[in-house]
């Protein structure tokens, strides 16, 4: 067993080059969600809701295991395999679940911001006009250039605009985030929203 297996997670990162920006914000949430899911795991330990615990470990189990968390899936099975055979969960097994969890997180998030450093930055500038297009276009291609283009971003539209304008994009909200873009646009773009 590998905290990570790293030939499966790059795996999975490879399977489409076009869609990885997306894949690593997907990635992302599933990291971001890590401590609320141990405090609901915590409370349904506690409150003796086998069956809700059971199923929270599953789905934990499902996510990591795709991306190679060996280990989290290995323990995650075990207890779900205990608590469906009616068996005691001790304070020690969950204690020691959430603990490889933790680590599994940030294994994976070593790896997202060690992948995310690797991207080359985009050659020429950022296009504003070609980004407010697919935005209007609602094309996933857009994901990719504000991913290679955050800097560019901040310095074009003021960081706070830029975090805004990002989150809209990551969140796949593109006409709220098309709106916010168009201020910033050559005048003979801005008041034609093709």
């Amino acid at each position: 067993m590998a905290l990570i297996n790293h030939t499966r997670l790059q795996a999975v990162l490879s399977m489409s080059q076009q869609h990885q920006p997306q894949l690593i914000r997907m990635i992302s949430t599933l990291l971001a969600d890590a401590e609320k899911n141990i405090s609901q795991i915590q409370s349904y330990a506690q409150a003796q809701q086998r069956q809700e615990l059971q199923q929270t470990l599953h789905k934990i189990r499902g996510g990591y295991a795709t991306l190679g968390a060996e280990d989290l899936a290995h323990v995650s099975k075990t207890l779900e395999l205990a608590l469906e055979q009616q068996q005691p969960i001790s304070e020690a097994d969950l204690t020691g679940f959430i603990s490889i969890y933790r680590q599994s997180c940030a294994a994976l998030q070593q790896e997202i911001t060690k992948l995310q450093s690797d991207v080359p930055p985009e050659q020429a500038g950022l296009d504003l006009v070609q980004l407010y297009y697919l935005l209007r276009q609602q094309d996933m291609q857009a994901c990719a250039l504000v991913q290679n283009g955050q800097d560019q971003l901040k310095q074009l539209l003021t960081t706070a605009v830029a975090d805004n304008f990002s989150q809209q994009v990551f969140a796949l909200n593109f006409t709220a985030a098309a709106v916010i873009l168009q201020p910033f646009l050559p005048a003979e773009h801005r008041s034609n929203p093709k």
